[in-house]
């Protein structure tokens, strides 16, 4: 049973958005390995994984994908995974696209209706590795109204694990550390760093869970994100 009365300082909630606000913990990357199955085109976890982190790594500060909303950003990503790979099939992009941004958005409209809810007794963040575009995808999803805080990491220049970017938050929400919970998908980038500062932390824990040698504990962890409230109720 959760011991929720670790809870019952917490003035206010971070999330990580990839993998947390937008899913129940599926890691990105595992997604397209289901996508690119799912389109069948075989090909192995190695050549995937590079193709997704060079197209990652081309979205981060791209002036375009500042100014994008969900689906033009993930058209682009898939446009430049299928280009790493030499691949030349638009209708697979388009269906990979279209299926990742449906599962996107109805995750985020199940949890702008927590966010509303919880925004009545918590302030509310976000603190995400993100492409620079992340405010322009909360709004969209309708959820800016309820953050007072939204860190993206290509717009701050720092990105998780580091610990600044976590303190940049509680600077923001002029809160000790002790009176912050963090929930996030990711041990390592999420989990790690936040327990370190002083945060509590609720691990959002999905069907693939990596967790590093020597992690150490977290408070608590959910499968899903309709699990929030009864947790830290």
């Amino acid at each position: 049973m959760m011991d929720t009365a670790k809870f019952q300082e917490c003035r206010a909630i971070l999330f990580d958005f990839g993998g947390t606000l937008d899913s129940d913990g599926e890691h990105t990357l595992d997604l397209f390995y289901a996508l690119y199955k799912h389109v069948k085109l075989d090909l192995s976890p190695s050549e995937i994984k590079r193709a997704f982190y060079h197209a990652d790594a081309l979205c981060c500060g791209d002036s375009k994908v500042v100014l994008s909303g969900l689906r033009p950003l993930m058209n682009h990503h898939i446009r430049l995974q299928f280009e790493a790979l030499n691949l030349e099939e638009h209708g697979k992009e388009k269906e990979m696209a279209d299926i990742f941004c449906d599962r996107s958005e109805q995750f985020l409209r199940r949890n702008a209706l927590l966010l509303n809810r919880l925004r009545h007794r918590y302030r509310l963040g976000l603190v995400s590795n993100f492409y620079g575009n992340l405010a322009i995808l909360c709004r969209e999803a309708g959820v800016s109204e309820f953050l007072d805080v939204i860190l993206d990491s290509t717009q701050v220049g720092v990105s998780k694990p580091a610990p600044e970017i976590f303190r940049m938050a509680l600077r923001r929400l002029d809160l000790p550390p002790e009176q912050v919970t963090f929930v996030g998908d990711s041990y390592e980038r999420d989990m790690i760093p936040a327990r370190e500062i002083g945060m509590k932390t609720i691990w959002l824990k999905g069907p693939n869970p990596r967790i590093p040698a020597n992690a150490g504990p977290v408070d608590a962890s959910i499968s899903s994100l309709s699990e929030l409230e009864v947790l830290i109720s």
